[in-house]
This record gives structure tokens, sequence and C-alpha cells, in this order.
């Protein structure tokens, strides 16, 4: 029994699903943090997968950001015809454009609040 128990906390760990760099097409932390800190928040959006993830390193969660409050457009639903474009990690908000040919779009993600807010840039 104890060999068994063994074995299973050797292999437990091989279980975890790790985000490899050759699967995401953007990817950011906030490593402006002082020296000897870990960064509080990593940003990435995957190949597969239009949507914003943000991880909170320190609570170990991951929210996914695909629709966008305020408007219609969801990255999943509207892709490619929507994109998020010139992505800024600052701090614990995430600043990006959302490319639409009918109305862009600038947004900000306040980690904290898990909250997005959009404002029209006037631009098509």
């Amino acid at each position: 029994m104890r060999f068994f128990v063994l074995i299973l906390a050797l292999l437990i760990p091989f279980y975890a699903v790790a985000i490899e760099i050759k699967d995401v097409r953007f990817y950011q932390t906030d490593n402006i943090v002082p020296n000897g800190r870990t960064p509080h928040y990593s940003v990435y959006i995957k190949n597969d997968n239009p949507c914003i993830f943000v991880d909170d390193l320190r609570k170990n969660r991951t929210t996914e950001y695909c629709d966008i409050e305020g408007t219609d457009y969801n990255f999943k639903n509207d892709f490619p015809s929507i994109y998020p474009i010139n992505l800024r990690l600052s701090g614990a908000s995430l600043y990006f454009i959302v490319a639409a040919p009918w109305d862009e779009q600038k947004c900000e993600i306040f980690f904290p609040e898990n909250s997005i807010t959009c404002e029209s840039t006037g631009r098509n």
C-alpha cells in the first residue's frame, strides 16, 4: 500500500498542464516589480483561443476575458473580425485596443475588480 501511495505521489505533478511558449501568440508579465520579488500577473493569448487570459500568480487563479463589457464584442464569437492589439501590462491593469472595422475600442482590464472598461476611439 505504501508503495502505491509513493508511486501516485510521484506521478501527480506530471498531470499539471503548463502553457508553453509555442502555444501562445502573446505573453507578458508585470516584471517591473522590485528585484527579488516575483511578478503578480501574467497575461497571454493562446494560438487556438483569441480571448485574453490573466493569471493572478499570487492567488493561483486564471481569468478568461472574451466579452467586452459595454459593447456587443466577443473575442471568441467575432474573431477574426475583432482582435486585441497594442496590449500593455502596467501594474494591476492591462491596456489594449480592440481592433474592429466598425468601431475601435480603447479598453482597460483592472485585475483586482475583474472589470473591463472601454471607450470608443472614434476610429474604424
